[in-house]
């Protein structure tokens, strides 16, 4: 028998899908460290939260950074709120 091969949108579909019917990721808090914190024009903010233990890499949509009481910061330790997706 033969081996597919996936190709990476494939893989991301996967992935996706998996991660999407997992409920508690839906809704989930995160603490951490801040870390390659990023404005971009757009206005998405992206970054880094990190612990001794690992590392997520994050995106904030403008939509819900424009309820942002406070400008993030590299090393700022905070807890997020979101979903996990791909």
């Amino acid at each position: 028998m033969e081996q597919h091969v996936f190709g990476v949108g494939e893989i991301n579909t996967l992935i996706k899908d998996v991660l999407d019917n997992i409920p508690i990721l839906n809704n989930v808090y995160v603490r951490g460290e801040i870390s390659n914190y990023k404005l971009y024009p757009s206005g998405h903010h992206y970054f880094t939260l990190k612990d001794a233990e690992g590392a997520l890499r994050c995106v904030m949509f403008k939509g819900a950074a424009t309820h942002l009481k406070f400008r993030p910061e590299n090393g700022m330790k905070v807890i997020a709120f979101g979903r996990i997706s791909v």
